[in-house]
């Protein structure tokens, strides 16, 4: 989620710090950042807000509440501090709101008569824009700035479009086939299991409820009146909605996270006053159909609870000043708590929450690591997690890397009644085919990685079929086995390493393996057999020690570029010396050089090399590559070489 810094500064009278200190604290605290980058007078950070915290964190207050919280920041002008109630004045009828059945929790609406549509202020175009918002008018513009602000997704109707003297929103179930042509312009055919906003009157239905408004009663420069909602619909529908018809915005992402019911009414005072003020207009009415509020736990917990899960031990003064530091109502008697959890936090529904939330505002840096004490007995030993890990190091240490697949395929003996894709539709009946692929993927980028051999292992199950008792799928561990030669070796082939390694892998285990099936240059041989004639192991083997150096750098995500190069150099030239050139000029994106062929003749030896270009920041050109390859063949021949 993009947050800006400067609608940020709005919930707080104090100057915050640059974004990039903001995103330090936030990485330390709370949420991976993804990124900060500079936008016209202002600052950006891309949040990667975690699912459990969506509820009440894809909005720039919740961002706006961990930045206090963590950061021990005042915070103030909250627009969740002071109860919201609907309706909002008992002079202020409106028409009747009619809830759907269990796909609503919640219905919410208000009619603004005498708006003045049009262009919103520019402090508001550069803050939606900030954050990737397009203006499109004063009013559509207010229900997507509250939004953004509480989290709370709202929709503005114009009034006028809705039949009768009294304007009435209905919740209901799509009909079969019913088509909504949405305020883009697209038309979406819909089911029985999906909601629509309708018009109570006319039964028009209005939007794809959760998702997208309809074209039919679209604010425009004319509107004068209009009818905004503001609603809380189950999560579960508007997820398979959005995933039906392939239309995700940034409404279903909210529902999707099951925002709470109460922020209807916060909402919808937040675009009250906002419309009044871009576009003038008289609250004409407000409705509220709310059959089963929502009331948050209280949840208890001691300050034992504290120092068993935190592995800190603090004190009451400094619990109880980060229970402050986060707004929430407690009582506390002798070490023992009870805190009311704010309603916008449902991620808090026990002791263990509460006590995560103490720990990440103390801070995980400042509590000491202590060795974890010895077992009191030693672990049972998983015959096959046991075998598993010695057949891998096994493998491992002869040259083999372990790959995971998918264990999903286009084909199998067991279909899926809900497939993810086309050629994700049954449960896989063999690696081997995955084995292949991975062959085939791993081969393109030999050059890159400086591979002679590429041998690969999988463990993984398959699915043999259902079971007659009806009770489920079949299913076997199998191990894969498969390698490919970039370019051909002579005297030695895929078939050929992998039965070296079987026999191998026989001799150290002392037992015969099953016997294997082949496809092309992979084999798989069934690993519940294997499993079956070995011993039950006493105990694991101890882990080996790793090594402190780097193992990892993020790869490119630009593809790479090959060049070779061949040079007549004087017998007893070295060929790093040459090397050495080729590095120098070819820079930072030249990420491999290696010799390939020495070939001497005639009081001369001639050096091959691959030469493997790359960059982090973009994708290279031809032109950009024979640029430099030019200016190696150049150096050469100034040191005397003839390239060939």
């Amino acid at each position: 989620m993009r947050v800006s810094r400067n609608w940020l500064q709005r919930f707080f009278a104090s100057p915050l710090p640059p974004a990039q200190a903001i995103a330090d604290l936030l990485t330390v605290h709370s949420f991976e950042i993804e990124g900060v980058e500079a936008h016209e007078g202002d600052e950006v950070i891309e949040v990667d807000v975690l699912a459990n915290r969506g509820s009440d964190c894809l909005c720039h207050r919740g961002i706006a509440k961990e930045i206090a919280v963590m950061g021990n920041i005042p915070f103030k002008n909250d627009p969740l501090k002071e109860e919201a109630h609907l309706p909002f004045s008992p002079d202020a009828p409106c028409g009747t709101v009619i809830r759907a059945e269990e796909g609503v929790h919640r219905l919410s609406a208000v009619l603004i008569r005498g708006v003045r549509v049009g262009p919103s202020p520019e402090w508001l175009v550069r803050l939606l824009a900030a954050v990737g918002q397009r203006s499109i008018n004063n009013v559509v513009d207010a229900t997507n700035f509250v939004m953004l602000h509480l989290g709370q997704p709202l929709h503005a109707f114009d009034a006028q479009k809705l039949e009768g003297e009294t304007k009435i929103l209905e919740a209901r179930w799509a009909r079969a086939g019913e088509e909504v042509t949405v305020l883009t312009g697209e038309t979406y055919t819909l089911t029985e299991k999906d909601l629509v906003i309708a018009d109570g009157t006319s039964d028009t239905a209005l939007a794809i409820a959760g998702i997208k408004g309809g074209a039919h009663a679209e604010v425009r420069e004319d509107t004068e009146d209009i009818v905004v909602e503001a609603a809380n619909f189950h999560y579960a529908t508007i997820r398979k909605t959005a995933q039906r018809i392939k239309l995700h915005t940034d409404a279903s992402h909210r529902f999707q996270h099951q925002p709470v019911p109460q922020l209807t009414a916060y909402a919808l005072r937040e675009v009250i006053a906002l419309i009044r003020t871009l576009a003038g207009g008289t609250l004409a009415g407000a409705s509220d159909t709310y059959p089963h509020p929502y009331h948050p736990p209280q949840v208890t917990f001691a300050l034992e609870d504290v120092a068993a899960l935190l592995g800190a031990p603090l004190g009451v003064s400094e619990v109880n000043e980060i229970l402050y530091r986060f707004g929430w109502e407690f009582q506390e008697q002798r070490g023992r708590y009870t805190v009311a959890t704010p309603f916008e936090r449902r991620d808090l529904t026990g002791p263990e929450d509460v006590v995560e939330e103490i720990g990440r505002a103390y801070g995980y840096e400042n509590i000491t690591s202590l060795p974890l004490p010895p077992l009191p007995h030693a672990p049972h030993t998983q015959k096959r997690r046991y075998y598993e890990e010695r057949v891998g190091t096994f493998l491992a240490q002869r040259g083999f890397s372990e790959i995971y697949t998918y264990p999903l395929a286009d084909q199998g003996a067991v279909a899926l009644a809900n497939a993810l894709a086309a050629d994700k539709n049954h449960l896989r009946a063999s690696l081997l085919p995955a084995m292949a692929r991975a062959l085939e993927r791993n081969a393109y980028y030999a050059p890159l990685l400086g591979l002679e051999v590429i041998s690969l292992f999988e463990i993984g199950t398959v699915w043999r079929g259902l079971r007659k008792d009806g009770s489920g799928a079949e299913e076997e561990v199998m191990l894969s086995l498969g390698v490919a030669f970039p370019k051909k070796k002579k005297g030695r082939t895929p078939e050929g390493e992998i039965s070296e390694a079987l026999e191998a892998l026989a001799a150290h285990l002392g037992t015969a393996l099953p016997e294997p099936q082949w496809r092309g240059a992979a084999a798989e041989l069934s690993f519940d057999a294997l499993l079956d004639a070995l011993p039950e192991p006493d105990a694991y083997e101890p882990a080996g020690v790793d090594s402190a150096e780097t193992r990892f750098r993020p790869p490119s995500p630009y593809p790479f570029v090959l060049r070779d190069i061949a040079v007549w150099v004087p017998e007893g030239t070295a060929a790093e010396a040459v090397a050495e050139i080729i590095r120098r000029i070819g820079g930072d994106i030249l990420v491999r050089c290696d010799l390939f062929d020495t070939f001497p003749k005639d009081g001369r030896c001639s050096f091959a090399f691959h030469l493997v270009f790359q960059s982090d920041e973009r994708t290279l050109t031809d032109e950009e590559v024979n640029t430099i390859m030019d200016r190696i063949a150049a150096a050469m021949v100034r040191e005397g070489w003839e390239v060939r």
